[in-house]
């Protein structure tokens, strides 16, 4: 079993293809390895995935049911607007006539 963060989209990379876990997991450090054909994910000391091995590099194996999840999810979260920054400044700025300049100049 090999250490991964599994990433915030809901896979975690291993052996050059990306498997799919449940999207509470999203983000985490999870062990990831090979057992038999079969693909295992584990957090702690709970088997949270299995999928079978990828065909090819370069792959994506999702569990469909992970994808509902997150699908779920990013429909709950529904992003409020940004704020609304109105920057006031109360503050004089001692302004210097531009002659003064000049006559240290000269």
């Amino acid at each position: 079993m090999m250490e991964r963060k599994a990433g915030l989209d809901g896979f975690v990379r291993f052996d050059k293809s990306r498997y799919s876990l449940p999207p509470q997991y999203a983000g985490q450090t999870v062990l990831i390895g090979q057992q038999e054909h079969k693909i295992v994910i584990r957090c702690k000391d709970m088997i949270v995935a299995e999928h079978r091995a990828a065909n090819q590099a370069g792959s994506a194996v999702a569990d469909p049911a992970h994808l509902a999840d997150m699908w779920k999810l990013s429909l709950q979260r529904t992003s409020a607007p940004p704020p609304r920054w109105q920057l006031t400044f109360d503050a004089q700025v001692q302004s210097t006539p531009l002659s003064r300049y000049q006559e240290a100049t000269s």
